[in-house]
């Protein structure tokens, strides 16, 4: 599955956003049209939009390895909805691209937990995305603006009791909010990549591309980086900037800054198109360096990164502890005004593929997440796990995919709900596991259904009930995934950023 700052900022946005547009404009203008010789391997590389793993539905690109000429690959899939290519290419020759999605994860907890019964999170969203090279002739630009609406009741605190972790689709409640604005910019035959705006931190930080193929908080940004910070957490943005360093095409530097609200203000249901940063009360910095490659670059891609978080809202939180969900009960003898810090290190690395000629294979994946300073939920997550794309040749498309969590909580967490919420209890269990096994079936070109299964030690609710330690929950489920453009078959505007 984000805003914040203080009343005398709150002119900030107006002129430091025409500021940064008129220069990144200007650069724009002066950049060099030769195509070097890193810019050719950019557009060899655009139809994996410059990511490592794909997914499922990516088949434009010839992967390392294949020959000059191979027989028809079969797609598996059942039947095909792409009535939209000439209505899509239209407006992509004007530099308008429409995006989309709908998903919508529903669990049923056969046994432990809170409640037995189904439960069901989900998630619309609905962006345009404008190539600003065709519209204006500003090379090496782009303009994103999404809207974004839940729907459900919490799945898993309803089901299992966890509040500490999650279906990707749910939180931080039912609302319809702005989830981006914002300025793309590639500079220097694209060394530099900067984004300024409404922005949130999916898909930029401390996560790998594949990670929504799993149904819970690992898509996109872990519990670990989303729980333990005042960020901008998807749907959620806030105003900010971020950019990125690309020495090569394989490697990264990247970090950025955005307004920070350690009061959970904006996370509010009726805040969803609130653009002030009254509120907001300090900044949150995150920063990557890395390496990748995609299958235009090596016969087995890869990832390799580590970085790390700032965040000086600290946790004067009118006497709770965390402000982004309403599980956590009143923790007011911890509240301060310290900075919080963490750290990660992930890799990604296929392992194994049964030809050269499809991006069928087998990838292993590891990262490990620490706090240095400051209370938080959470003080380490391990995650570790297996994707499996193309598992049968007859599917390329589907995956199957493995991955097993470990939360190590916060001693202020474990301590209160040891001596507050299941009073009499001697002691609270410090650590939560999950196991989580799920395979995605790309029935048509942009419809993904993927039933899953969870098994969940010492599941936490993060504070609130229950008033007696729940020991273990098990879920089934299914999740449904429609991609717009892939379902009507419209052109996308590749972001490599």
């Amino acid at each position: 599955m984000f805003n914040r700052n203080n009343t005398r900022h709150s002119r900030a946005p107006a002129w430091v956003g025409a500021v940064a547009v008129a220069v990144l404009a200007l650069g724009a203008a002066h950049q060099a049209h030769a195509q070097s010789a890193y810019l050719n391997a950019i557009l060899n590389a655009r139809n994996d939009a410059d990511q490592p793993l794909q997914t499922a539905q990516d088949s434009s690109q010839a992967p390392v390895g294949a020959g000059a000429a191979q027989a028809a690959q079969p797609d598996g899939y059942l039947f095909n909805l792409q009535v939209g290519k000439s209505f899509g290419q239209a407006l992509a020759n004007q530099g308008i691209y429409i995006d989309g999605s709908y998903i919508n994860i529903t669990d049923y907890n056969a046994g432990g937990g809170l409640n037995n019964g189904a439960y069901s999170d989900g998630d619309a969203t609905l962006g345009i995305n404008l190539d600003m090279g065709k519209i204006a002739g500003i090379q090496g630009a782009q303009i994103h603006f999404y809207v974004d609406d839940r729907q459900g009741p919490n799945a898993y605190g309803k089901g299992a009791g966890v509040g500490l972790d999650n279906s990707f689709v749910y939180g931080p409640n039912d609302a319809f909010r702005l989830t981006e604005l914002d300025w793309d910019q590639s500079l220097l035959n694209d060394h530099i990549r900067i984004l300024v705006g409404r922005i949130n931190d999916l898909g930029d930080f401390d996560t790998f591309d594949f990670a929504c193929n799993f149904v819970d908080y690992t898509c996109a940004n872990t519990s670990f980086f989303y729980l333990n910070d005042a960020n901008s957490a998807d749907p959620v943005s806030a105003w900010g900037g971020r950019i990125t360093f690309k020495p090569t095409l394989q490697t990264y530097f990247r970090i950025a800054a955005e307004a920070a609200d350690g009061s959970g203000y904006y996370n509010g249901p009726a805040q969803g198109w609130n653009l002030s940063m009254t509120h907001d009360n300090g900044v949150f910095l995150p920063l990557e360096v890395g390496y990748k490659t995609d299958f235009s670059s090596s016969k087995y891609p890869s990832q390799y990164d580590v970085g790390g978080f700032y965040d000086n809202t600290g946790y004067n939180y009118s006497g709770q502890m965390f402000a982004k969900t309403g599980l956590l009960e009143p923790m007011a003898s911890i509240a301060t005004t310290a900075p919080r810090e963490g750290v990660w290190a992930q890799f990604a690395q296929m392992v194994y593929r049964p030809d050269m000629n499809s991006k069928r294979g087998i990838t292993l994946f590891g990262e490990v997440e620490a706090m240095v300073n400051g209370y938080t939920p959470i003080q380490d997550e391990i995650d570790a796990g297996m994707v499996w794309q193309g598992p049968l040749a007859s599917r390329p498309h589907d995956n199957l995919n493995i991955i097993g969590e470990y939360y190590k909580l916060g001693n202020e967490l474990v301590n209160y709900q040891t001596g507050t919420v299941i009073a009499g209890n001697s002691h609270y269990a410090n650590s939560m596991e999950i196991l989580q096994a799920t395979y995605n079936a790309a029935i048509a070109p942009g419809i993904t259904i993927g039933p899953f299964f969870e098994y969940i030690i010492n599941p936490n609710g993060g504070g609130a009930t229950p008033a007696n330690q729940v020991k273990s929950a098990t879920q089934v489920g299914g999740m449904l995934q429609i991609a717009l453009p892939d379902l009507l078959g419209l052109p996308t505007l590749a972001r490599v950023n």
